[in-house]
């Protein structure tokens, strides 16, 4: 049997099981089932989708947490209490005279 007579066969059997009141179409059926097939690859599709979105999400989250840390601990070793106790083992201090403004004149 090719293929065309095993639908026939199908087909048939289909009609025969249905009411007489259901019109059955082959194109309708067609019709349905590209569909269905379109709205289930849709429905994968925006799954994956989301399953990106939150794995992007969670990647966001850790990095803003690390430039926060990082931030944090750059501007604590700005401080100039923190800079004198680095330099303090090269034997530099603090400058007890205010800085001056040095002007050239033309």
């Amino acid at each position: 049997m090719s293929i065309k007579e095993n639908i026939n066969n199908l087909l048939g059997t289909l009609k025969n099981q249905l009411p007489v009141s259901f019109n059955f179409d082959i194109f309708k059926v067609i019709y349905l089932l590209f569909f269905l097939i379109i709205y289930i690859s849709n429905q994968h599709s925006v799954e994956k989708k989301i399953r990106e979105i939150s794995q992007l999400e969670k990647e966001v989250e850790e990095l803003r947490t690390d430039y926060i840390t990082l931030n944090n601990n750059y501007m604590f070793s700005r401080k100039e209490t923190e800079i004198l106790k680095r330099v303090k083992s090269l034997k530099l201090q603090s400058s007890k005279l205010p800085p001056e403004k040095i002007t050239v004149k033309e």
